[in-house]
């Protein structure tokens, strides 16, 4: 048997509940809860995927050679206008 945890909702957040509940879109507050969990569970998982995709793209570039010098804005724009 599962145990349960008590929370405390603002007046706003309670409301909302009881709104969705109204709707006739989730059985009761335990399933508004649930639900809500499960998106936030899910958006943590994209957040990892995204960090972990930043952190190979990262070590790709770290390991791509030494850092080169990049043309500054005004040279690029000066060069642009010169082939215009």
């Amino acid at each position: 048997m599962s145990q349960g945890i008590a929370v405390s909702l603002t007046k706003e957040q309670q409301a909302l509940v009881e709104r969705l509940v109204r709707s006739g879109r989730f059985d009761g507050t335990n399933d508004v809860v649930a639900t809500g969990l499960k998106l936030l569970e899910e958006r943590e998982r994209q957040a990892a995927e995204f960090v972990s995709g930043l952190e190979a793209q990262i070590g790709q570039g770290l390991g791509s050679g030494d850092a080169t010098p990049m043309e500054t804005a005004e040279t690029l724009v000066a060069t642009f206008r010169q082939r215009r």
